[in-house]
């Protein structure tokens, strides 16, 4: 009521001055009078200086008066935050001029902030609610404001009978003023149940999983469920009438002020939700009117519809809307569908009637492509599904839409048809907005396998090589840098790839790379330098093909010789052998060239990349390793990611990750080089064992895994989302490892279990995970592991 009155006085006070103002100064504007002085007065405190006040209005002594300049000065005064009012007077003073009086009433300032009555949440986080700060200009508008926002804040922490109001104690001879909040907070109040009256095709249960207001249960502490909110409840019964409808009962009701609320303990309430289900209804025939292009049968065969289900409002509609796609997806984009509902209430039948208004059908006439201002168009026109002359196919068109926003080059991406002046045409607008698509990283991580790492990364998802003048941008190309330093590895790469090889749907790609390793075997390094040269083609549907060849210099060096282990024999030459560390590794001392070919298949229909709940992804990949250089083998391998939606409840789901794979020597190799065996154990395979754990044995060294020829493993993972940053998982890994290829015997298995976390950070998953072994096999250390790394396990 007091803002209202202040608001009030001050319009009165500038009409008032109006009115003044003409009746004193009935002249022409170049007439006006001169001003003499202009006078801030202040009434009670001041809060700034003349000099302030003088900085912000138009108006200067020696001027011609001009009541546009004044009423701006007003407007710049009031706008700096520190004035409740601004009224102007003008005086007249000798020789025909005036004086301007500014009658200033400043605001006070807040001195502090004090809550009272909080007693389940601090001062401070009630002050990041209600947004006012100490310090500032007091706008009571703006306290009150802050009064909703903490009131609002209780009622979803689960206090529905929160009140809050405030106080405002001003000093008059200092200018400072103390903003209260009065908080009274009655009690929090948790949800015991959630029963139903009245429903007898549903049950409580079902009705239950239709609403996001749930009741407590013991995930309430973590998920911040269990409580009431009185808009979200009401947002919740919306729902529920929606879900009724939908199954049939167009006359159920559900009556907010019927809903009962009942307290059965002093914070524990129980929702009682009476249901009036009424008569179900049926759906009737169907009937097409007005189609000429397509019979009946076949739009009514793009529809779902089934004559006698229940009646469906949302399915009807949707009915609709498959048979204008059946039109638009055949190039009659201007088909409008209305569905009318025929009811017959002795029946309980509803027949629907689907009037058509077929338009012409329409072909491409050309492409036009806007706001690329870094993109070149054939970029753009490439990854369109339609070309000039083709039908106008709306469904091509949204896919279009969707290659183009998938290449993650433009911010907005818009495709609609657009007229023109031949009969039958229509032209294909393309407007995108240009998004940033070059990243400059830089940062540090830790894993339990790779240790500390420090590392920069350079990347352009849309490189122009051959033009230095858009900064090298603008062509669709890939280009990413690399540089890793850490305490277990050092890395560089440089990798490029050409995803339109002689503007055909084939990526040409190029991988130069230097990576130096010490966590893969506590006795030796590992360094690899080389490149590959690629070929990626999708086949067909979701399958796509990848060549590789790939050439590389393998060292392996710093080969661990302890002189006083158990067989070490000291050569005399400053050599040691014989020393108890596996002879494999002693043997591959020195430099390999590895020279192979590869050919990969890939299928993937994961919905998400991440936090993935549907879908699967399969690989089966073959190398060849003998083209030249010092190895002679062949692998093969498979793997497969599926993954089961389970309930919706927590986004709860089943992953099954399966893999098996083998490798076979040939030619003047007797045996398959140690680094490109297969091993297990780690964070990606099994993780209740230490990384390359579980493997074949070197007799002199049983420590030390060598690595197997042939091997295989599943692990199931059962997962919970928590919340938008977080999972939970629990998990059962399963493997084995054997010495000869092609032999998939699992009497030397290994198997654990362990749960885990999903934590996303910077747009990338942070897995850690807490594996206990059930069975080790010979030689594996047992144990339980913890591991923790970054990205997914596919």
């Amino acid at each position: 009521m007091r803002i209202i009155q202040k608001l009030l006085f001050t319009v009165a006070s500038l009409l008032a001055f109006g009115l003044s103002t003409q009746s004193s100064f009935a002249q022409e504007a170049d007439t006006y009078p001169v001003i003499n002085r202009i006078v801030p007065e202040f009434s009670g405190f001041r809060a700034v200086s003349d000099q302030y006040i003088f900085g912000n209005i138009q108006l200067r002594p020696g001027m011609n008066y001009n009541p546009a300049l004044l009423d701006q000065s007003i407007r710049t005064l009031y706008s700096t935050g520190y004035f409740e009012f601004v009224e102007v007077r003008v005086d007249k003073a000798e020789n025909e001029t005036i004086d301007v009086v500014f009658e200033l009433v400043s605001k006070y300032t807040i001195e502090r902030i004090r809550f009272l009555g909080n007693d389940s949440y601090s001062d401070s986080r009630l002050a990041s609610k209600a947004e006012v700060e100490s310090g500032q200009p007091l706008d009571e508008y703006q306290v009150s404001v802050g009064a909703d926002a903490i009131a609002e804040y209780y009622v979803e922490k689960g206090f529905p009978d929160v009140e809050v109001d405030y106080r405002i104690q001003r000093d008059e001879q200092t200018g400072y003023a103390v903003v209260n909040y009065d908080i009274d907070e009655g009690g929090k109040v948790r949800i015991a149940e959630i029963n139903f009256e009245g429903n007898t095709t549903f049950s409580d249960k079902k009705l239950r999983s239709q609403l996001e207001t749930a009741e407590h249960n013991w995930l309430s502490w973590l998920l911040g469920s269990g409580k009431f909110d009185e808009k979200k409840f009401k947002e919740d019964l919306d729902i529920l009438r929606k879900f009724y409808r939908d199954a049939g009962f167009l006359d159920s009701v559900i009556e907010d002020d019927k809903v009962d609320i009942s307290f059965v303990e002093a914070d524990e309430i129980v929702i009682t939700i009476p249901v009036v289900e009424g008569q179900l209804y049926f759906l009737g025939d169907f009937t097409v009117e007005n189609a000429t292009v397509y019979t009946s049968s076949e739009l009514l065969g793009a529809t779902r519809l089934v004559s006698g289900a229940p009646f469906s409002p949302q399915n009807v509609d949707d009915a609709a809307t498959a048979i204008r796609e059946y039109y638009t997806s055949n190039g009659y984009l201007d088909t409008s569908v209305r569905a009318e509902r025929v009811p017959n209430m002795e029946t309980r039948e509803i027949d629907v009637v689907f009037r058509i208004r077929e338009s012409e059908k329409f072909y491409v006439e050309s492409i036009k492509v806007e706001g690329n201002t870094k993109s070149k168009a054939r970029v753009i026109v490439r990854e369109l599904a339609l070309s000039p002359g083709d039908v106008f196919d709306r469904t091509r068109m949204e896919v279009s839409q969707r290659r183009l926003q998938n290449t993650s080059f433009f911010e907005d991406v818009r495709l609609n048809p657009e007229p023109t002046n031949v009969p039958g045409r229509k032209d294909l607008g393309v407007t995108v907005r240009e998004g940033r698509t070059g990243n400059f990283t830089f940062g540090a991580g830790f894993g339990s396998v790779e240790s500390a790492v420090i590392y920069f990364e350079i990347s352009q998802g849309n490189f122009d090589l051959f033009n230095w003048r858009s900064g090298f941008q603008g062509d669709g190309q890939k280009f990413r840098f690399r540089a890793s330093l850490g305490t277990s590895s050092n890395q560089i790469v440089i990798a490029f790839e050409e995803p339109w090889l002689f503007e055909q749907r084939l990526a040409f790609g190029v991988e130069i790379y230097r990576t130096e390793s010490d966590y893969n075997s506590a006795d030796y390094n590992e360094l690899r330098t080389g490149f590959e040269l690629y070929l990626r083609r999708r086949l067909f549907e979701l399958v796509e093909a990848r060549l590789s060849y790939r050439l590389e210099l393998v060292e392996i060096f710093d080969v661990d010789r302890d002189p006083t282990a158990t067989g070490a024999v000291d050569n005399g030459d400053g050599s040691i052998t014989g020393d108890g560390i596996a002879d494999v590794f002693q043997r591959a001392e020195g430099e390999d060239i590895v020279s192979k070919v590869g050919l990969t298949f890939l299928r993937d229909t994961r919905e998400t990349l991440v936090f993935t709940r549907k879908g699967n992804r399969s690989t089966l990949s073959v190398e060849y390793a003998g083209l030249g250089g010092d190895v002679n083998y062949y692998k093969f391998e498979g793997r497969t990611a599926h993954f089961i939606p389970t309930f919706d409840t927590l986004q709860q789901s089943l992953s099954i990750v399966g893999r098996m794979g083998s490798v076979t020597p040939f030619g003047q190799s007797e045996i398959v080089p140690f680094y490109d065996r297969f091993y297990l154990g780690g964070p990606d395979t099994l993780r209740g064992f230490d990384y390359r754990e579980v493997g074949p044995r070197d007799p002199d060294d049983s420590s030390e895994s060598v690595g197997g020829n042939s091997y295989s493993m599943v692990s199931f993972e059962y997962g919970f989302r928590i919340a938008e940053p977080l999972g939970l998982v629990v998990f059962y890994d399963w493997g084995f490892v054997n010495e000869n290829d092609f032999d998939f015997s699992m009497s030397n298995y290994a198997d654990n279990w362990g749960v885990g976390a999903r934590i996303m950070l910077m747009g990338s998953p942070l897995k850690l995970d807490l594996g206990i072994p059930i069975t080790s096999p010979d030689g594996a250390a047992g144990g339980t592991q913890f591991n923790f790394s970054f990205g997914t396990r596919f």
